[in-house]
């Protein structure tokens, strides 16, 4: 499971994302999806549908960031900001009941 450090986590996001009315991987090319708040049916374009695939296909990482990070490290040029870390555990625990 990929957790990020606001606390959610990605297969959180694709069972939000994956319980929407009309959002099913079985809908063919070019399907209408209603969505909750009563407008119209939207057709999906190709550039939509290439979109969601990658979104689907993706595990949620962003591989420049983390090359990035990993040049910073080596560098000796990354800096973490404490204050957030713990922030950001203090929320994670909050959420947990901890």
């Amino acid at each position: 499971m990929v957790d990020r450090l606001d606390g959610s986590s990605l297969s959180q996001l694709r069972k939000l994302d994956g319980g929407r009315a009309g959002d099913s991987k079985s809908e063919g090319v070019g399907a209408n999806t209603a969505p909750a708040n009563n407008a119209p049916p939207m057709t999906e374009t190709p550039l939509m549908e290439r979109t969601r695939g990658q979104i689907n296909s993706s595990d949620g990482i962003d591989r420049q960031k983390v090359d990035a990070i990993k040049t910073a490290i080596r560098n000796g040029e990354f800096n973490i900001d404490a204050t957030k870390v713990v922030e950001a555990m203090i929320h994670m625990e909050s959420l947990t009941g901890a």
